[in-house]
């Protein structure tokens, strides 16, 4: 099997001789296949949700996804959809944000329990960065 580098990446490669790059090509590929495996299985794991948002909870809206966190105290959901998309809703305000990667959850979400659930059925990394 053969990869292309471009240029800029080429070069910036061989200035690390003492880097292995088939164990480093390896190891993502290993976790690219294993986040691929976490998604299919949790494709197969989905079902019709419903939620009625607003205020009054006036508005019924439906999609096809996994609900992978709950806080019954906070009374707040996360699910990832069909489309691997991320949906929290926050039921005290009826409330239903969406995000299109587990990095724009990351960057609006400061919840580490819901963060590491999400990221869990994603199958992706995710690191709590601290400050120390």
């Amino acid at each position: 099997m053969t990869i292309y580098l471009p240029d800029d990446l080429a070069d910036l490669v061989k200035a690390h001789d003492d880097l292995n790059v088939s164990a480093v090509c390896q190891d993502a590929l290993r976790r690219e296949l294993s986040r691929r495996e976490q998604l299919a299985t949790l494709g197969k794991s989905m079902e019709r949700i419903e939620l009625h948002l607003g205020e009054n909870g006036d508005q019924h809206v439906a999609f096809t996804g996994k609900e992978v966190y709950c806080d019954d105290e906070q009374a707040v959901m996360a699910y990832v959809t069909r489309r691997h998309r991320i949906a929290v809703f926050f039921a005290p305000h009826g409330e239903l944000t969406q995000y299109d990667t587990f990095a724009d959850l990351a960057d609006d979400v400061q919840d580490a329990e819901l963060l590491t659930s999400v990221a869990a059925a994603l199958g992706v990394d995710h690191v709590i960065e601290l400050d120390i």
